[in-house]
């Protein structure tokens, strides 16, 4: 369809801008905070669409990890409102001030919310930025250089607390806190459905990664554009140190990093009222997100049918299937969640595609919250010369999930219905197991082995029993996390007994 031809209210990407910063040879006082990364970002975005910041009624902010999580805290302190922060260094006056939610969904989840705000007339030019300086941060922390990143503004501010948890109590009882120990066992039941052993999987995973390296090392946005090998990434060594089995280091997101990433999005209408060329729009063709249940509660804990439904009903909506994908960027926290988007998607390990536009949060840099953000501002850019593109998120445990498809070209008549582009998927609505209130014998659907100081600290289970009822058990016993280590333990049978609220396991 002519562009001059679309409805004015058809929601359009028009400007987009990243930004990386490298701790080498730079002292730690002069390198940006979060707000002065994100306002870069900001700027070229908006010079991307050729846009003053007077344009903007809303600018949104992807809530930072020190904000999300106690394992991040920031002792340097902070924003109160990141939108004014990024508003005032820009020279921006906006009416909306979002601070979003928590997860890896959350830029395309406003992403999805601003089309519908505008598609209705609610909103009109919408900046959404991002940003993490958790490098600089960290090399402070070891140095001993104090920082201040205070900034304080009385102004209103929509704050969006994630008040629904990613992990159930069950599962933190058993002893797991952080990311790397879910993903693993998600990663050790996909292992064993292909009938790997722990040092085949590494291998497999690695292959699978390498490419994601490559792309990162072409990238000049990129945290850590080194380009390494399959066998590199799947070697022990003291920088790819063990994490919880079967993973090492350079197998998962690199958090460490300095990098900001923003968009703007408005209507073709004001598009034209502000003379913003149409080579410059790109279209949001369909959207789709979910939510699963926890992960201990999954009938199949290597997969998760939200991110089925969610990558199905995202090619449905847009009318094409994957083959007719000229770009994709699927979000690579751990390599189990490249693998099930895969699988969801039907890719075969022939496809020639890169999986990411970036590199690929190991490699790229995974900048907490806002990865998918800068997977955003790059379809933006690359597909002004055409095509279409995939981009699908993930959040939590494999628990949140959301996809957008994108293209220079517009396909839609008439009047523009945002909704018809969109689905949503409940927890409710996927299928879910009941959790045991009490075990004495069960058998083991997956496992990992936590490591600390790079030791062997603690196996954990997830069970289930004869009736069909899950449960997480944890073991301190050198004997047995090495027995796992050395055999994989799927199906085995065990003895668990309770001891307050964490539950220990033998081998019967």
């Amino acid at each position: 369809m002519e562009h001059r031809l679309l409805p004015d209210n058809t929601p359009v990407i028009v400007g987009a801008g990243q930004c990386v910063e490298h701790t080498d040879h730079t002292a730690v006082e002069q390198l940006a905070s979060p707000m002065e990364l994100g306002a870069r970002a900001a700027m070229r975005a908006l010079a991307d669409a050729g846009l003053s910041p007077d344009n903007i009624d809303t600018l949104a902010f992807v809530r930072l990890f020190a904000d999300a999580a106690k394992a991040w805290a920031c002792p340097f302190g902070g924003s109160n409102n990141p939108p004014a922060s990024i508003a005032r260094r820009i020279g921006a006056d906006p009416t909306d001030r979002i601070y979003s939610n928590v997860g890896g969904t959350e830029p395309l989840s406003l992403l999805a919310e601003f089309c519908r705000d505008i598609a209705a007339g609610e909103r009109e030019v919408a900046l959404l930025c991002g940003a993490e300086a958790i490098a600089t941060q960290r090399l402070a922390e070891r140095t001993g250089v104090q920082l201040n990143w205070s900034e304080h503004f009385d102004l209103p501010l929509d704050d969006r607390v994630y008040l629904k948890r990613f992990a159930a109590p069950a599962e933190l009882s058993s002893g797991m806190s952080r990311p790397v120990h879910f993903y693993a066992l998600i990663e050790n039941a996909q292992a064993h459905g292909m009938g790997h052993d722990t040092a085949a999987h590494r291998s497999f995973m690695a292959e699978l990664l390498a490419p994601f390296c490559t792309v990162a090392s072409a990238n000049p946005l990129a945290q850590f554009p080194a380009l390494l090998s399959a066998e590199s990434i799947a070697d022990l060594s003291a920088d790819n140190y063990e994490l919880s089995v079967p993973y090492y280091k350079r197998m998962i997101a690199q958090d460490a990093v300095n990098q900001s990433a923003a968009i703007v999005v408005t209507s073709a209408g004001k598009a034209r009222k502000l003379g913003i060329h149409p080579a410059q729009w790109l279209f949001i063709s369909a959207y789709a997100e979910g939510e699963d249940n926890f992960m201990y509660l999954r009938p199949d804990p290597a997969r998760s049918a939200a991110m089925q439904a969610v990558l199905h009903a995202t090619l449905q909506q847009s009318e094409v299937n994957i083959d007719e994908i000229d770009l994709l960027d699927l979000y690579s926290c751990f390599p189990c969640a490249v693998q099930a988007a895969r699988e969801c998607l039907q890719l075969s390990a022939q496809d020639t595609r890169p999986l990411t536009v970036t590199g690929g949060l190991p490699f790229f840099g995974g900048p907490g919250n806002n990865y998918s953000l800068h997977a955003l501002a790059e379809v933006t850019v690359r597909l002004r010369s055409g095509g279409r593109a995939l981009v699908y998120a993930n959040g939590g445990t494999l628990s949140k999930h959301a996809a957008a498809v994108l293209s220079a070209d517009a396909r839609r008549g008439g009047a523009y219905d945002w909704g018809a582009a969109t689905a949503r998927f409940e927890p409710d609505s996927l299928p879910r197991l009941s959790p045991a209130e009490r075990v004495s014998q069960g058998s083991i659907v997956t496992w990992t082995v936590i490591n600390r100081r790079s030791q062997p600290d603690r196996g954990v289970i997830l069970g289930q029993t004869a009736a069909g009822q899950r449960f997480l058990a944890a073991s301190e016993e050198p004997e047995l996390t090495a027995a796992m280590r050395a055999n994989d333990p799927i199906g085995r049978r065990v003895q668990v007994i309770s001891n307050s609220d964490r539950w220990r396991f033998s081998f019967t």
